[in-house]
């Protein structure tokens, strides 16, 4: 049991960590969920509170800096 509850914390702070790293992908994700309007509303405060305090940390675009620099060394 204990094992399970690390390996959620864990994959729960990835993705955490994913998320504040890799720009505003993850509004463009939300807004194409078929969820009804009850959950829905909740869900874009959470992700549009979320997108603030992100913005408010300052955190760098990671994600897109990569894909900037794998596109340049390919030629892209």
């Amino acid at each position: 049991m204990a094992r399970n509850l690390r390996f959620l914390l864990t994959l729960w702070l990835a993705l955490v960590l994913l998320w504040a790293f890799s720009g505003d992908r993850i509004v463009d994700w939300v807004f194409e969920l078929p969820l009804p309007d009850p959950l829905m509303d909740p869900l874009l405060d959470a992700v549009f509170w979320g997108e603030d305090l992100k913005a408010a940390l300052g955190l760098p675009d990671l994600f897109g800096a990569l894909r900037a620099l794998l596109h340049g060394l390919a030629g892209l």
